[in-house]
């Protein structure tokens, strides 16, 4: 069997986006449109991963490499077309001998075994060449493959270079191909731009080769929807809800009760357990860990974390953080990174917990901000409670042990530590640390004045008379 070499083409500038942020760059269901033909390359058993780039070169490139390090880059630096890109990366195969995959990077719907297809099929038909077609009902747009009597493919015409009965047809080029390394080289030093756009064109290879006489083959995708191009906002939309929804209909189908799929926005690379309750409008981001029998939702939003069984968040924000099992958040509650939730923990509505321990059995019930503290077990907060973790220059740590009662309306400045099973009264700011089993107490002394309202209300009498 032939080694495999895979070219992403990831240089266009896609004015169609009309959007300073790369093409490639722009978010499909959460993750980097360019992500995904990285992904499916690296699931495959390439010899060589090569992507060409070309607008914004350098930002994409390092985009990439924080997410997979093992692919080489091309730089195009001038557009001049797609057998520009991909003679842009001979350099890198000089040496190889094999199978050149080439994809696109704005296909995202793409499925490996779709790929695994086309290479099977190059490989046992011996052809040069071979491409993926699909047959769609509105061909708008895209390449048109003619073919002749026999079915066999002669022609690939680009759509500003279609005449009036080959815009009729409705078998459309993907844009993705099998070439065998020599020939593809040596056909794309022959192609020139006498063409309506005056670039130099991939498809021009099928015709050279056709013409020396090679093999071309093709397969048609069963599902034209899989090779569906993003070049605008529309179509990057509309491919993000069939994303979401085709990853919701798959936890769906190992048991995660989703109420609404459409509504419901999970990334890929999310791990849910069974029986677990995922409410509209409900965000999960790659690499988020849901256990059992949980209710995550409605408008819940989990970015990178790890959440135990039957916990229920409602309408929160919870990021890069672990929360335990039987837990209960929200709503409006803020979990902000590098937090630890424990078990039977209860973070209430109006709470924002930041690089923060939160011990098993806890309660934080309302309207407090806990920022780099350790609460220990069966602590309770009082609402209103803030820790005041930073001095202007350093942010400071607040320890609460076990069994500690946070008054309402507590202002604890660290770094203090609260001993175990103290209190703290009510209306406090408490600057020192509280010993174990002891009250801290810190606020003025209230006095009540009595008769001050009656006196009070004859000044204000006698003001307005003298006015």
């Amino acid at each position: 069997m032939s080694a495999v070499a895979s070219i992403i083409l990831a240089a266009g500038q896609g004015k169609r986006m009309k959007s300073t942020l790369p093409k490639v760059l722009h978010p499909v269901a959460g993750i980097p449109m360019v992500s995904y033909s990285l992904e499916l390359t690296g699931s495959l058993n390439l010899a060589k991963r090569i992507v060409v780039l070309g607008h914004q070169f350098e930002r994409i490139k390092e985009a990439i490499l924080s997410v997979d390090r093992k692919v080489l880059f091309v730089h195009q630096k001038e557009q001049l077309g797609t057998a520009h890109a991909v003679q842009a990366a001979e350099p890198y195969l000089t040496d190889f001998s094999g199978i050149i995959l080439i994809i696109s990077a704005d296909v995202p719907l793409l499925k490996a075994s779709t790929i695994q297809k086309i290479i099977t099929h190059h490989q046992r038909a011996a052809n040069s060449g071979t491409l993926l077609t699909a047959r769609v009902k509105h061909p708008e747009g895209y390449g048109r493959i003619i073919r002749n009597a026999a079915g066999e493919v002669i022609q690939i015409v680009e759509e500003g270079d279609t005449l009036p009965e080959q815009r009729k047809v409705n078998e459309i080029n993907s844009g993705i191909y099998c070439f065998n390394s020599k020939e593809l080289f040596q056909a794309l030093a022959q192609v020139k731009k006498d063409n309506s756009q005056k670039e130099y064109y991939l498809t021009d290879v099928i015709r050279i080769l056709l013409e020396k006489g090679s093999s071309i083959g093709s397969i048609t995708v069963d599902d034209p929807v899989e090779i569906t191009g993003i070049n605008d906002q529309q179509t990057l939309s509309q491919v993000s809800q069939l994303i979401y929804e085709r990853n919701a209909l798959a936890h769906m189908e190992e048991g995660v009760i989703v109420i609404s799929p459409g509504n419901t926005f999970l990334e890929q690379r999310v791990q849910i357990g069974p029986g677990t309750i995922i409410c509209p409008f409900t965000v999960i981001t790659a690499g988020s860990q849901i256990g059992s029998g949980c209710q995550i939702g409605p408008y819940a939003h989990i970015v990178e974390s790890k959440i135990g069984s039957q916990t229920r968040i409602f309408s929160s924000l919870v990021e890069k953080s672990r929360i335990g099992s039987n837990s209960d958040i929200g709503p409006f509650a803020h979990i902000r990174p590098e937090s630890i939730i424990c078990d039977e923990v209860k973070i209430g509505n109006f709470v924002e917990i930041k690089k923060t321990l939160v011990g098993e059995g806890t309660r934080v019930g309302h309207l407090t901000y806990l920022g780099d503290a350790v609460l220990g077990k069966q602590v309770n907060i009082g609402a209103g409670t803030i820790t005041c973790n930073y001095d202007g220059v350093r942010k400071n740590r607040t320890t609460i042990e076990d069994g500690v009662f946070i008054g309402s309306n507590n202002a604890l400045v660290a770094p203090v530590i609260i001993g175990k099973d103290s209190y703290t009264a009510a209306g406090s700011t408490i600057t020192g640390n509280v010993p174990a089993q002891s009250l801290g107490i810190a606020r003025a002394k209230q006095e009540n004045i009595t008769g001050w309202v009656s006196k009070k209300k004859k000044q204000n009498e006698n003001k307005k008379i003298e006015k």
